[in-house]
């Protein structure tokens, strides 16, 4: 497909410079001015070769096999890895590099191999015309629905740079949450860990010295039932929760949770907020708008009840009405949207909406990661508790039985 490079005034007034694909002239002059880009300057350039069909990557879905088993067991892609790759793209698109130079560029700094070919077959999909997000999205057991969603929407909405940071900011915070978590447990999980080793380690020496000894209790029942969660726990979260029918099962249930469910619709709203505050800003029709941002806020349950509102807006509804039908959304996101439509200014007040969002899920997902801590500490000073009593109730009966005897 042939490229363009153009020069353009953006709805700031700032010059900006980039390089597209398009089937013709008039195609890329119409697509960059229905986002908002008065066309100063557009040329064909020769930088590309049309790709041979050879060369071209497939589009069709990989086996079930490939993305939700061997996919997400082997060659795993760790989250540091997406959020470098996502930050750089951002930068690169930003500063008007050409897509497939960026892939091209961010391919050989992987340090990840199935990244780095990841990367190098979504620049054959960008050089064969179609979008990032196509290659993309036949990956789900590296890149989420969301992250492919946020992509997409930057793709229609003109702001593809902005939606790459986004992305990677989103990866950041996942990264510090997790981070949080484990700093929070870990003293409870050392402290069990090592009670498991005293133990084992102590009668094996009573066992050496003293044959037939009183050792200290092994709950082996205790240690099997935990290990059976642990690993029905690690197969919910990498075979169960992407299976589209169970993440909106699991995701009705968290928002239903007393404390947990206003966290996570504040974390949904603020990523739909963002997502439809700047696909309105670009000019994207509002059902687009709202199927691409309902894609992007990460929830299942909430994205469901949010789709038939996209019938309501093309209708003609208000906005704040077609939002309110829903029931998927919060009193302030309501209250917001209604001032922003009266003022016409929504892409700001969602915005507002967003960062408020953020800021008072950090504020409980630290809440949240201490009460962990606390509460696991409570299991291990029971578990410890336990072998206690255990022991000294076997110690005394012996006691009582030589006395008696």
């Amino acid at each position: 497909m042939p490229v363009f490079q153009y020069v353009a005034i953006d709805p700031k007034g700032q010059t900006v410079r980039g390089v597209v694909h398009g089937s013709s002239l008039t195609v890329v002059a119409d697509s960059l001015s229905s986002q908002g880009l008065n066309v100063q300057e557009l040329t064909m350039s020769s930088q590309d070769p049309e790709p041979q069909a050879s060369d071209v990557p497939p589009v069709t879905q990989r086996s079930a096999f490939e993305t939700d088993v061997a996919g997400r067991f082997v060659n795993i892609v760790p989250l540091p890895e997406l959020q470098f790759f996502f930050r750089q793209l951002g930068t690169l698109l930003n500063a008007g590099i050409n897509p497939v130079d960026a892939f091209e560029t961010l391919s050989r700094q992987s340090k990840n191999a199935k990244l780095s070919s990841i990367l190098l077959e979504t620049k054959g999909h960008v050089l064969a015309g179609r979008p990032m997000s196509a290659g993309l999205q036949r990956y789900p057991e590296v890149f989420t629905p969301l992250m492919v969603s946020i992509v997409r929407a930057g793709e229609e909405g003109g702001f593809i740079s902005e939606a790459c940071q986004q992305v990677s900011e989103y990866i950041q915070r996942d990264v510090e949450l997790r981070n949080m978590i484990r700093s929070e447990t870990a003293m409870p999980k050392i402290t069990v860990g090592l009670s498991i080793l005293i133990i084992l380690f102590a009668n094996l020496v009573i066992q050496s010295i003293a044959p037939g000894g009183l050792m200290l209790p092994v709950p082996w029942m205790i240690w099997l039932i935990a290990l059976i969660f642990g690993i029905g726990a690690f197969l919910f979260v990498r075979l169960g929760l992407p299976q589209p029918k169970v993440k909106r099962s699991f995701d009705n249930l968290t928002l239903s949770l007393p404390g947990v469910g206003g966290m996570v619709m504040g974390f949904a709203m603020a990523k739909f907020g963002r997502a439809f505050g700047a696909l309105y800003k670009g000019g994207v029709d509002l059902p687009r708008a709202l199927i691409l941002s309902a894609d992007s806020c990460g929830n299942e349950e909430i994205r469901a009840r949010m789709y038939p509102a996209a019938d309501r807006l093309k209708e003609g509804a208000g906005i704040t009405e077609t939002f309110a039908s829903t029931g998927a959304f919060s009193p302030l996101v309501l209250d917001m949207t209604r001032t922003g439509e009266a003022t016409g200014n929504i892409d700001d007040m969602l915005t507002r909406v967003a960062e408020y969002y953020e800021d008072d899920g950090k504020m409980k997902a630290k809440v949240a990661a201490k009460v962990v801590g606390v509460v696991c500490g409570l299991l291990v000073a029971a578990y410890v508790f336990f072998i206690l009593i255990t022991f000294y109730s076997a110690y005394f009966g012996r006691i009582g039985a030589a006395g008696d005897g």
